[in-house]
């Protein structure tokens, strides 16, 4: 991508260098003597001709076998048939250094199988599909009743050559520690058998549409939450007559440079959290003002930050760090994004303002932190960031007001820094637009994607509705009615028969007033 020769956005782009394999994953000489069994043979041969496979073929045409999809961490998980793509690196060597891409497909349940499945896009960026797929999947039930679901693990992420990167600590970035953030980052650019500059958005999608191809389906419908929704845009740019239907959850313009609103976004919607606290009785009467005690709480930790000795909640491992503003910022940001964990926040904003307890929000932090962590491949992570963010924000910031202030915007400039730089097309940012049914969805209390981002990209669709569920945050499919909205969408390819009034039953999760939870 960065000789300039990639496909411009638009036009049609060329399967060759492409090959498809099945099976297990693949190392050595065992990888080369899988890829050339005869159906992989006779796959790879279709690809390079930019043929697509035959629709009884499915699955034959990737050699799939029966796989468990997992979600990392947890015990949730679907059956799927899973299968791979070899694919060049650089998209502009065919010839030149290959990797496996991972391919799941969840055949329909019913006797009757509709032409176009539903392709997931994972957030992030550096979730895998195959890895995030089975916390929507009873959400969207509905869908895979008579249309299959086509995954593929995002190059760099899951199991298309990860680009994981454990020496990236959480503890170190939120510390703000930024010798060693830097440290840690060349280290794990160090340890990766990979070039980075070839896992940008563009370019994986180049592997989804190959993956489609290969499979034989003519038309997909699309769904893409937070990051996903990014590349759901990107996909639908440069293959706009091969979508029937898109849904985004959890919308990020293309005109944005993600991350660089965060600090702006999440003291938006903390304080929103904070002052619908205020109206309600219970949580009113137990933690009065939570508001102005969050804005004295900061500037006190930023003046005098304590030290605080836990367990890992997860792990058991002793744990002893500076709690300063830095910290309370990404504790409250990584508890926001979820409905549930907004409950917690004025309970913990008290205990940490009134009784100077900051374990048990450092706990919570580390809790939702971990489980995020064991899902992102850090790696392609920053090769999506450097290329497509970081150059657009702000390269002299102001200090200002925020919680989180200049902290995110630091970090990312010393890893984009240090870590290799892949090129966009021209025109990247530029607003999508198509002549598509577009299902937008958005949390009403949502820290990073709030409502506003919906509707901006909203106007670009000429057939489009945002819905945005009260009360919620990040990311709604799976909360009250939506799942099933969504699958109707889909089913129906249109709103016309939508009925959205279930949306206005929907509630915040109630707030905890005491560790066991909300007043009875």
């Amino acid at each position: 991508m960065n000789m300039g020769l990639w496909t411009p956005p638009g036009e049609s782009p060329t399967l060759s260098g492409f090959q498809v394999t099945g099976g297990q994953m693949r190392s050595g000489m065992a990888r080369k003597l899988r890829m050339l069994t005869a159906g992989s043979l006779c796959a790879a041969a279709l690809a390079a001709a930019g043929a697509d496979a035959a629709e009884g073929d499915r699955g034959a045409a990737l050699g799939m076998e029966t796989c468990e999809l997992v979600v990392p961490g947890t015990a949730l998980s679907t059956v799927g048939q899973c299968g791979w793509l070899e694919v060049p690196e650089n998209p502009a060597e065919p010839e030149g250094r290959r990797i496996d891409i991972r391919v799941a497909r969840i055949p329909a349940r019913g006797r009757v199988t509709e032409p176009d499945p539903l392709v997931f896009f994972a957030g992030g960026p550096g979730q895998a599909a195959t890895e995030t797929w089975p916390v929507v999947a009873y959400a969207l039930r509905k869908v895979n009743e008579n249309r299959d679901i086509l995954l593929v693990d995002q190059r760099g992420t899951g199991q298309s050559n990860a680009l994981k990167c454990p020496e990236i600590e959480l503890a170190e970035a939120l510390a703000a520690d930024w010798d060693a953030l830097a440290r840690s980052t060349r280290e794990c650019l160090d340890s990766l058998d990979a070039d980075p500059r070839f896992y940008t958005t563009t370019i994986a999608m180049h592997d989804i549409d190959a993956a489609r191809a290969a499979l034989g389906y003519q038309k997909v419908n699309l769904y893409g939450g937070s990051y996903g929704t990014r590349a759901a845009q990107v996909y639908l740019r440069l293959f706009p007559d091969r979508v029937r239907t898109i849904v985004l959850d959890g919308v990020v313009p293309q005109t944005l440079a993600l991350g660089s609103e965060h600090a702006a976004k999440l003291d938006q919607s903390i304080y929103r959290v904070l002052a619908a606290c205020d109206e309600d009785p219970d949580c009113g009467a137990a933690f009065p003002d939570t508001g102005r005690k969050l804005g004295e709480l900061a500037e006190r930790l930023e003046q005098n930050p304590a030290e605080v000795s836990l367990e890992h909640p997860t792990s058991g491992e002793p744990l002893t760090f500076t709690f300063d503003r830095d910290v309370l910022a990404s504790s409250l940001r990584f508890l926001s994004y979820s409905s549930d964990t907004q409950a917690m926040l004025p309970l913990l904003i008290h205990e940490a303002y009134e009784e100077r307890r900051y374990d048990r929000l450092a706990s919570q932090m580390l809790i939702a932190a971990s489980g995020l962590q064991q899902m992102i491949s850090q790696g392609m992570e920053l090769s999506v960031s450097c290329a497509e963010d970081y150059p657009w924000f702000p390269q002299r910031p102001e200090p200002n007001a925020y919680l989180m202030g200049e902290l995110m915007t630091r970090a990312v400039g010393i890893q984009c820094g240090i870590w290799p730089r892949g090129e966009v097309p021209e025109g990247f940012h530029e607003p999508v637009s198509a002549d598509v049914p577009v299902l937008l969805l958005s949390g009403e209390l949502d820290p990073v994607t709030p409502p506003e981002y919906g509707d901006e990209v909203a106007l670009h669709f000429p057939q489009a509705l945002h819905l945005v569920a009260p009360g919620q945050g990040h990311i709604v499919t799976t909360r009250g009615c939506v799942g099933d909205l969504v699958s109707q969408f889909i089913i129906e390819a249109g709103f016309a028969a939508l009925d959205t009034s279930c949306l206005a039953q929907m509630r915040a999760t109630p707030y905890f007033i005491s560790l066991t939870g909300p007043k009875p």
